[in-house]
């Protein structure tokens, strides 16, 4: 039997879900639009004494992303004003779920732990569109877990 990958067992953006743990609440992530989240490693590179290719090093890493919010809650600026007026910032867990009934490969479920936001929407107003109020920003985390890994697609099982 001939092994072929399928477009079947790709799994759309659109299927999965969010949970977020802000101030010691957990709920679905309902105003959340998009997300990505990326380990960046540190590389270190060095030309050795007698050798004529740099070698490399990973000596550290970053948990990186961006993400697209609905403007339709005031949590994270409510967590951003306590900043301001107490100097004590507390970053949120993002528990993310990819999961398409229709792909073989079955669910992956990542957390994301102290996601700190870059900014933070005080105010938006746009006459000149119809479409639902968005902002972007840039995340970054201290921590991650894998909580549920992808199988193998089903044409290698």
């Amino acid at each position: 039997m001939e092994s072929v990958s399928k477009l079947s067992d790709t799994i759309s953006s659109r299927e999965g879900k969010a949970y977020i743990t802000i101030s010691g609440s957990n709920r679905e992530a309902f105003d959340l639009s998009k997300l990505t989240a990326e380990l960046e490693l540190s590389v270190t590179d060095k030309q050795l004494l007698g050798h004529r290719m740099k070698q490399h090093k990973v000596t550290g890493c970053e948990g990186t992303g961006s993400a697209t919010f609905y403007f339709m809650n005031s949590e994270q600026l409510n967590a951003a004003i306590a900043y301001v007026n107490s100097g004590s910032f507390t970053g949120f867990t993002l528990l993310v779920m990819n999961d398409d009934a229709g792909s073989t490969v079955g669910r992956q479920e990542v957390a994301l732990y102290n996601v700190i936001p870059k900014k933070f929407p005080l105010a938006y107003l746009d006459d000149s569109s119809d479409d639902p109020l968005t902002y972007d920003t840039d995340i970054t985390f201290d921590r991650m877990a894998l909580l549920g890994s992808f199988n193998a697609p089903g044409v290698y099982q």
